[in-house]
């Protein structure tokens, strides 16, 4: 008890009006010595001056209590995390009451932004604005104190444009903000994902060169390789990667870019790191980046550990090998060998991000949720620009926890730190798909995706699923005539398209799609099953379409899902028991809605 008074008396002391409150009392002591009621009034005033003083001070000291060791900083920015979005307007609007600097409406904005409402968003983006140039022009003395300020409310506004899908505005904004703040890194990093989403590639490149212009450590050389990357052009941005490496081999995040790229397209990517492996075969770094990507999955994690082994004695970063081979354990089922791995990261980075990270996936891997979000919220404390965290670390968690809808805020906190993320914007789509069932906004955000990566056929693909299950049969084909137009090697763009087809009564088109599909892979089990059910369906040929769906039936194996299994026996038996029965003449035949179809 005592060390807490104590606390709070130094509270009192440290308090900003406190000096002026002795001074006051001071000049009234010099002015009552005389007055024979001195004693007993300066009594009361002071009792009240301290009671009020230690009031505020524990309701200071109590406020900020309540936040410490959260992400969160304020009562509004915790309602803004546990999705409580009218109270956060709420607090939001209370404190933007007490503080001239718009910095909370910016937040209410980007609320309204998440909710859809983009009209209301833009029209407080300019009230931000205009308030925020006020202020600018009556300090113009005191610039250099508010530029740290500044530099968080102009790139705000800039992203939160951007998500409102007003690319123009910002443009406008962000080139204006350029021109104050030529070197803010932050602010270029959504620049070039706001002139990539308008289509201006030449304007992007611009953005990387002067990005080039500043020292740059690895982690930017990281970021560069990002920005190459999401130019398509590969080639640069594995050389920008491997500079990174070469830079700082404990870089975490070099190995952030490979785990983000190859999570969305991990064959293509081997296979880049492979051709340039070849011409470089003694290169280590291209031997780590192979060991990351195996060491993300259970069925490849074996092939990691054999790299990890021929590494061992190498120069390759301690740090980022350890945080590889604590994965590796992890899927190899080693429990207690990535506990060691992750035990060393922890003692090697002591209240470091890095640290804290391990602990929170150890936690994780655990199945000590609670546990896992604390730590992940130290690393957060510890590191607040670090992505990972807020859009892959905490939704992982929350999943456990069976509160995955409560994603929401982090991912858009993730993306906002981290627009050059694109992996961020697919999951985002994908949370508001597949958790949310909000249609209107999952395809908003696979819509930006494809500004972001205009030739990626699975965004488009993605999009098509969408419009099927809206019943928008004429939507969906032409998404699909773009997946076969980008890649038409794909067998599930044409099966997909195949059905949309067949479901539409246009069955010369589907056949088309179907032979095509079939000639792609031969022993594509969907695919044979769609096949079985158009003989049967449109030509009527039982015999033609059981031979297909048996096919289908015998190729199942263990990496076959339990929904396409249990489809496919469905389809096989039913197909199978009426056989007997089946007969042109007497017209018993199956309709298309007795058998299911694959995507």
């Amino acid at each position: 008890m005592g060390k807490k008074v104590k606390d709070y008396i130094n509270a009192l002391r440290e308090h900003e009006y406190f000096p002026k409150t002795m001074a006051i009392i001071r000049i009234h002591i010099r002015s009552f010595k005389k007055n024979k009621y001195f004693i007993p009034t300066m009594a009361i005033v002071l009792f009240l001056i301290v009671t009020l003083g230690i009031t505020m001070i524990l309701k200071n000291f109590k406020g900020t209590k309540k936040f410490e060791g959260t992400i969160a900083t304020n009562a509004a920015e915790q309602d803004f995390y546990d999705k409580k979005y009218d109270l956060a307007i709420a607090d939001y609007t209370k404190l933007q009451e007490k503080d001239e600097w718009p910095i909370y409406n910016l937040k209410i904005a980007e609320i309204y932004s998440m909710e859809g409402d983009f009209i209301k968003s833009n029209e407080l983006l300019k009230k931000v604005y205009e308030a925020r140039n006020k202020i600018i022009d009556t300090q113009k003395k005191d610039l250099d104190k508010l530029q740290i300020k500044d530099k968080e409310l102009t790139n705000y506004i800039v992203f939160t444009s951007l998500l409102n899908g007003d690319y123009k505005k910002a443009i406008e904004y962000g080139e204006l903000f350029l021109q104050t703040y030529p070197n803010d890194k932050n602010l270029m990093k959504t620049m070039f994902t706001v002139y990539i989403a308008n289509g201006d590639k030449d304007k992007a490149k611009e953005i990387i060169g002067q990005y080039s212009q500043n020292d740059e450590n690895a982690s930017d050389l990281a970021s560069i390789a990002k920005m190459y990357m999401l130019l398509d052009d590969y080639d640069k941005g594995f050389e920008s990667l491997k500079e990174a490496w070469d830079k700082d081999k404990n870089e975490i995040s070099v190995f952030d870019v490979i785990a983000q790229i190859a999570d969305y397209d991990e064959t293509d990517i081997l296979d880049k790191i492979s051709k340039l492996e070849k011409k470089d075969p003694n290169e280590l770094a291209y031997k780590m980046w192979e060991m990351k990507i195996y060491s993300m999955s259970k069925d490849s994690a074996k092939k990691a550990e054999e790299l990890a082994d021929k590494l061992g004695g190498e120069d390759v970063g301690n740090e980022n090998l350890l945080l590889i081979k604590a994965s590796i354990y992890q899927n190899l089922g080693e429990t207690e060998k990535a506990k060691e791995v992750s035990d060393e990261i922890i003692k090697n980075n002591p209240n470091s991000f890095i640290g804290y990270h391990a602990a929170a996936w150890q936690a994780f891997n655990n199945e000590n949720y609670d546990e896992a979000f604390k730590d992940c919220e130290k690393s957060v404390l510890a590191n607040r620009d670090y992505s990972d965290n807020y859009g892959f670390l905490i939704p992982e968690i929350l999943e456990k926890q069976n509160k995955t809808e409560e994603s929401e805020p982090y991912f858009r906190t993730a993306l906002y730190k981290d627009p050059l993320s694109f992996n961020i914007v697919i999951k985002t789509a994908e949370y508001y798909g597949n958790t949310i069932k909000d249609t209107s906004k999952a395809l908003y955000y696979y819509d930006f995706a494809s500004k972001l990566k205009q030739n990626d056929a699975e965004i488009y693909y993605n999009m098509a699923l969408i419009q099927i299950n809206n019943q928008r049969a004429d939507d969906a084909a032409q998404l699909l005539k773009k997946c076969v137009s980008i890649n038409n090697k794909e067998p599930k763009y044409h099966r997909a398209l195949g059905t949309v087809y067949l479901n539409s009564e246009k069955n010369d088109d589907a056949l088309k799609e179907i032979k095509s599909a079939y000639a792609i892979d031969k022993n594509d089990i969907l695919t044979l099953n769609n096949a079985g059910c158009y003989y049967i369906a449109v030509d009527g040929d039982i015999n033609r379409g059981l031979v297909n769906l048996k096919a289908a039936y015998d190729g199942i194996n263990e990496k076959t899902s339990a929904e396409d299994k249990d489809t496919i026996t469905a389809n096989y038996n039913r197909v199978k028991n009426l056989s007997d029965a089946y007969n042109k003449k007497n017209g018993a035949t199956l309709k298309i809605p007795d058998l299911k179809l694959f995507y």
